[in-house]
């Protein structure tokens, strides 16, 4: 049995790198139990490559890597028998068609890239799951020249939501949605094709849980900044391994649960009962791209919902592809973004509990070691490269969160 390497040599994009010229980095694959026998990735010696470690079909790990003459060179090769060898696989398992729920798939969009919204929805029409639709939200405020992208599929539906706003986006979607269940993912992203079954399959076998965050990995590392992000945050996901989560089965187990970000997944790959959602209220329209707030919605809504007693589950079997940002700029906007999001988040939660102030204030010695240098540990990149003034653009960010907020509130409160 042989190694399963895919991908090939990335095209060349311009980027900057702090400790060599850039070169695009290539996604590859192995298997680690052919780890021994694996077939060399017809890529130069000594490139960098990021390798994505599978076990019995499912991803368990990254690793930033080189290659040798042969293939991996024989460090990394004992560094991905030592630290995966070990993981435990994800507790999905299969659940016949006629026990899968009716599923909606809710995807905002103010087609900024009418090619990628393309790529996103057929990989969804491509999804192996009976019964499932796709509504398709146009979220742009005003008409525009370039007309969203017409799907011929009696499973698509196109809305509109002239709203400014993610969350209200995927509200319209929630009121509107037939399913049972209601995923979400965003249209710079890439839906596996057991994506939804994995998710319909954990709502079927476990009625306590109401919400689930799935595995994000990158769909590619073509420049320098699509790789920060991954140095950076550690990309948008967690871990690796299968969790249910509560405030009840936390307790004791971690310092900021329920308030931590990015613990519950990302918001280009989850999915709610229905049910939770209409009764959770959706969205904070107040929270979340294409508002003052810029970010934070998706949090907020696994967090309030932790906090009134629900079970999460976080299911890396469930798998999702973003394209992260391509520019330096573009990557700076998106930390100070995700850095006002944060504390805008948390803005809220204290304006609608105002209780909620003396919890997170506990959790502030916590939270500082989450932001400090030394917790990027996470990432799976050797060589950190992502410039110095990016934590200044994450502070940045988080200093202007609760005026955003503020000014979020109030923009919606007007236009009512």
């Amino acid at each position: 049995m042989s190694a399963l390497w895919s991908g090939t040599r990335a095209e060349s994009v311009t980027g900057t790198q702090n400790l060599e010229p850039w070169r695009p980095i290539a996604l590859v694959q192995v298997d680690i139990e052919a780890l021994l026998s694996q077939a060399p990735p017809h890529l130069p010696p000594g490139d960098r490559v990021w390798v994505e470690v599978k076990k019995q079909g499912q991803i368990v790990g990254v690793l930033d890597a080189r290659v040798g003459e042969d293939g991996l060179l024989s460090s990394d090769q004992r560094e991905v028998a030592g630290r995966f060898s070990n993981v435990s696989l994800s507790t999905y398992m299969t659940v016949p068609d006629d026990l899968l729920p009716k599923a909606s798939i809710v995807v905002p969009t103010i087609c900024e890239s009418p090619e990628e919204l393309i790529r996103t929805v057929n990989s969804l029409l491509a999804l192996d799951y009976p019964d499932f639709e796709i509504l398709v939200v146009d979220n742009r405020t005003s008409d525009s020249p370039t007309p969203l992208p017409e799907f011929e599929s009696s499973r698509v539906r196109t809305i509109s939501e002239r709203t400014r706003g993610a969350s209200a986006a995927r509200n319209k979607g929630i009121a509107m949605a037939e399913g049972e269940v209601v995923a979400f993912t965003d249209d710079d992203a890439v839906v596996d094709r057991n994506w939804l079954r994995v998710l319909g399959a954990r709502f079927a076998l476990s009625e306590e849980v109401e919400g689930i965050g799935g595995l994000v990995l990158p769909m590619e590392l073509k420049t320098a900044p699509q790789l920060w992000f991954e140095e950076f945050y550690g990309g948008f996901s967690p871990s690796f391994n299968s969790s249910v989560m509560s405030v009840a089965a936390m307790k004791g187990t971690s310092a900021l649960f329920p308030y931590a970000p990015g613990v519950f997944g990302a918001g280009c790959n989850m999915a709610f009962r229905r049910s939770t959602l209409q009764r959770m209220g959706g969205f904070n329209v107040s929270l979340g791209p294409g508002t003052p707030a810029k970010g934070g919605e998706d949090p907020a809504l696994f967090i309030a919902l932790a906090l009134a007693g629900g079970t999460l589950a976080f299911e890396p079997a469930a798998l999702v592809r973003h394209t992260h940002r391509r520019t330096r700029s573009e990557f700076m906007r998106q930390v100070f973004g995700y850095g006002t999001g944060l504390t805008a988040m948390y803005t809220a939660l204290v304006a609608r509990d105002p209780r909620q102030l003396i919890a997170l204030l506990r959790r502030i010695p916590a939270g500082v070691r989450l932001l400090a240098p030394e917790r990027r540990d996470h990432s799976s990149s050797t060589e950190p490269s992502y410039p110095r003034e990016t934590i200044a653009y994450q502070l940045l960010g988080m200093a202007y969160g609760p005026v955003a907020y503020v000014r979020s509130a109030a923009r919606n409160r007007w236009s009512k």
